[in-house]
Protein backbone atom coordinates (compact mmCIF):
# COMPACT_ATOMS: atom_id res chain seq x y z
CA UNK A 1 0.00 0.00 0.00
CA UNK A 2 1.33 3.52 -0.73
CA UNK A 3 2.11 6.11 1.43
CA UNK A 4 1.69 9.60 1.63
CA UNK A 5 5.32 10.23 1.55
CA UNK A 6 5.13 8.13 -1.86
CA UNK A 7 2.17 9.58 -3.36
CA UNK A 8 3.71 13.33 -3.00
CA UNK A 9 6.71 12.23 -3.81
CA UNK A 10 8.46 13.59 -1.10
CA UNK A 11 10.66 10.20 -0.44
CA UNK A 12 13.06 11.70 -3.43
CA UNK A 13 13.77 14.42 -0.99
CA UNK A 14 14.35 12.25 2.13
CA UNK A 15 18.34 12.73 2.10
CA UNK A 16 17.79 16.40 1.84
CA UNK A 17 15.70 15.98 4.80
CA UNK A 18 17.82 13.84 6.90
CA UNK A 19 20.76 16.26 5.65
CA UNK A 20 18.60 19.53 7.42
CA UNK A 21 17.45 17.22 10.63
CA UNK A 22 21.54 16.08 11.26
CA UNK A 23 22.44 19.79 10.26
CA UNK A 24 20.14 21.23 12.45
CA UNK A 25 20.50 18.61 15.10
CA UNK A 26 24.08 18.65 15.17
CA UNK A 27 24.41 22.62 15.65
CA UNK A 28 21.94 22.47 18.52
CA UNK A 29 23.94 19.68 20.30
CA UNK A 30 27.15 21.76 20.09
CA UNK A 31 25.37 24.68 21.15
CA UNK A 32 23.49 23.46 23.93
CA UNK A 33 26.57 21.64 25.49
CA UNK A 34 28.44 24.94 25.09
CA UNK A 35 31.82 23.06 24.24
CA UNK A 36 32.54 25.67 21.83
CA UNK A 37 31.32 28.56 23.63
CA UNK A 38 32.18 31.51 21.71
CA UNK A 39 33.21 30.01 18.63
CA UNK A 40 29.82 29.37 16.64
CA UNK A 41 31.58 28.64 13.51
CA UNK A 42 33.06 25.17 14.84
CA UNK A 43 29.72 24.27 15.37
CA UNK A 44 28.65 25.01 11.98
CA UNK A 45 31.56 23.04 10.62
CA UNK A 46 31.08 20.07 12.76
CA UNK A 47 27.28 20.02 12.17
CA UNK A 48 28.37 20.63 8.45
CA UNK A 49 30.65 17.55 8.51
CA UNK A 50 28.41 15.25 10.22
CA UNK A 51 25.63 15.87 8.08
CA UNK A 52 27.52 15.34 4.71
CA UNK A 53 28.81 12.34 6.25
CA UNK A 54 25.54 10.52 7.01
CA UNK A 55 24.02 11.49 3.84
CA UNK A 56 27.17 10.25 1.55
CA UNK A 57 26.04 6.42 3.51
CA UNK A 58 23.16 4.68 2.30
CA UNK A 59 22.82 2.87 5.50
CA UNK A 60 22.83 5.71 7.67
CA UNK A 61 20.42 7.66 5.94
CA UNK A 62 17.74 5.14 5.61
CA UNK A 63 18.35 4.58 9.57
CA UNK A 64 17.72 8.04 10.12
CA UNK A 65 14.55 7.78 7.79
CA UNK A 66 12.98 4.82 9.75
CA UNK A 67 13.47 6.24 13.09
CA UNK A 68 12.71 9.88 12.96
CA UNK A 69 8.94 9.01 12.73
CA UNK A 70 9.36 6.93 16.22
CA UNK A 71 11.73 10.13 18.09
CA UNK A 72 9.01 12.29 16.67
CA UNK A 73 6.12 9.74 18.24
CA UNK A 74 7.89 10.11 21.26
CA UNK A 75 8.28 13.69 21.52
CA UNK A 76 4.86 14.68 21.05
CA UNK A 77 3.86 12.03 23.72
CA UNK A 78 6.50 13.59 26.10
CA UNK A 79 4.70 17.39 25.30
CA UNK A 80 1.02 15.59 25.98
CA UNK A 81 2.70 14.51 29.45
CA UNK A 82 4.33 17.80 30.25
CA UNK A 83 1.05 19.15 29.64
CA UNK A 84 -1.28 16.68 31.44
CA UNK A 85 1.56 17.51 34.26
CA UNK A 86 0.76 21.43 33.90
CA UNK A 87 -2.81 20.86 34.00
CA UNK A 88 -2.40 18.53 36.95
CA UNK A 89 -0.20 21.19 38.58
CA UNK A 90 2.95 19.76 38.24
CA UNK A 91 5.99 21.56 36.77
CA UNK A 92 9.10 19.82 35.12
CA UNK A 93 11.10 21.66 37.84
CA UNK A 94 9.92 19.36 40.00
CA UNK A 95 11.18 16.29 38.93
CA UNK A 96 14.81 16.78 38.36
CA UNK A 97 15.53 13.44 36.78
CA UNK A 98 13.05 13.72 33.71
CA UNK A 99 15.40 15.45 31.48
CA UNK A 100 18.18 12.64 31.99
CA UNK A 101 15.66 10.17 31.73
CA UNK A 102 13.66 11.65 28.75
CA UNK A 103 17.25 11.99 26.92
CA UNK A 104 17.60 8.50 28.25
CA UNK A 105 14.56 7.24 26.53
CA UNK A 106 15.46 9.21 23.51
CA UNK A 107 18.85 7.30 22.78
CA UNK A 108 17.26 3.78 23.81
CA UNK A 109 14.53 4.37 21.22
CA UNK A 110 17.30 5.27 18.88
CA UNK A 111 19.54 2.51 19.47
CA UNK A 112 16.33 0.05 19.16
CA UNK A 113 15.21 1.16 16.04
CA UNK A 114 19.19 1.26 14.58
CA UNK A 115 19.88 -2.05 15.53
CA UNK A 116 16.00 -3.75 14.22
CA UNK A 117 17.06 -1.56 10.74
CA UNK A 118 20.16 -3.16 10.86
CA UNK A 119 19.08 -6.86 12.00
CA UNK A 120 16.80 -6.67 9.04
CA UNK A 121 19.25 -6.42 6.48
CA UNK A 122 21.25 -8.69 8.03
CA UNK A 123 20.93 -12.52 6.78
CA UNK A 124 20.94 -15.35 9.75
CA UNK A 125 20.39 -18.52 10.34
CA UNK A 126 16.18 -19.36 9.75
CA UNK A 127 15.95 -16.45 7.64
CA UNK A 128 14.60 -16.68 3.78
CA UNK A 129 17.03 -16.12 1.09
CA UNK A 130 15.39 -14.55 -1.96
CA UNK A 131 14.83 -18.15 -3.73
CA UNK A 132 12.89 -18.61 -0.82
CA UNK A 133 15.27 -21.31 0.88
CA UNK A 134 16.03 -21.04 4.26
CA UNK A 135 19.13 -20.49 5.52
CA UNK A 136 21.08 -23.04 7.69
CA UNK A 137 24.01 -21.81 8.90
CA UNK A 138 26.29 -18.82 9.33
CA UNK A 139 29.33 -17.51 10.27
CA UNK A 140 29.63 -16.28 13.91
CA UNK A 141 32.95 -15.58 13.54
CA UNK A 142 32.85 -12.17 12.24
CA UNK A 143 32.04 -9.16 14.87
CA UNK A 144 28.74 -8.25 13.00
CA UNK A 145 27.12 -10.91 12.94
CA UNK A 146 27.96 -11.87 16.45
CA UNK A 147 26.90 -8.52 17.85
CA UNK A 148 23.99 -8.48 15.95
CA UNK A 149 22.58 -12.00 16.85
CA UNK A 150 19.05 -11.92 18.55
CA UNK A 151 20.71 -13.60 21.39
CA UNK A 152 23.24 -10.97 22.39
CA UNK A 153 20.77 -7.82 21.34
CA UNK A 154 18.45 -9.43 23.85
CA UNK A 155 20.91 -9.79 26.66
CA UNK A 156 22.11 -6.31 25.89
CA UNK A 157 18.99 -4.64 26.28
CA UNK A 158 18.27 -6.89 29.35
CA UNK A 159 21.39 -5.43 30.57
CA UNK A 160 20.56 -1.89 30.03
CA UNK A 161 17.35 -2.04 31.40
CA UNK A 162 18.88 -3.47 34.43
CA UNK A 163 21.37 -0.43 34.97
CA UNK A 164 19.20 2.38 34.31
CA UNK A 165 16.51 0.47 36.32
CA UNK A 166 19.63 0.16 39.26
CA UNK A 167 21.06 3.71 38.28
CA UNK A 168 17.71 5.62 38.69
CA UNK A 169 16.22 3.86 41.48
CA UNK A 170 19.51 4.60 43.43
CA UNK A 171 19.54 8.12 42.56
CA UNK A 172 23.45 7.75 41.67
CA UNK A 173 25.35 9.88 39.05
CA UNK A 174 22.04 9.74 35.96
CA UNK A 175 20.20 11.99 38.70
CA UNK A 176 21.45 15.55 37.54
CA UNK A 177 21.63 16.58 41.04
CA UNK A 178 25.39 16.47 42.22
CA UNK A 179 26.04 17.44 45.68
CA UNK A 180 23.11 16.12 47.48
CA UNK A 181 25.26 13.59 49.39
CA UNK A 182 27.43 14.60 52.44
CA UNK A 183 26.18 14.97 56.05
CA UNK A 184 27.90 18.50 56.74
CA UNK A 185 25.95 21.15 55.36
CA UNK A 186 28.34 23.55 55.86
CA UNK A 187 25.53 26.34 57.64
Amino acid sequence: MATFIDVTGIAAFSRIFVFILVFIGGYVFFKHTHWFEGHDWICWIIALAASLLVIVSDTVTNIVTNVTPWLAVLMFLGIFVMMAGKVLGADVSDYPQAKSVFFIILVLVFLVGTLAYLRSQLKAPGDMDENGNVIVEQDYVTTQNFIFHPKFMGIMFILLVAIFTVALMAGGPMSGGGGHGGGHGGH
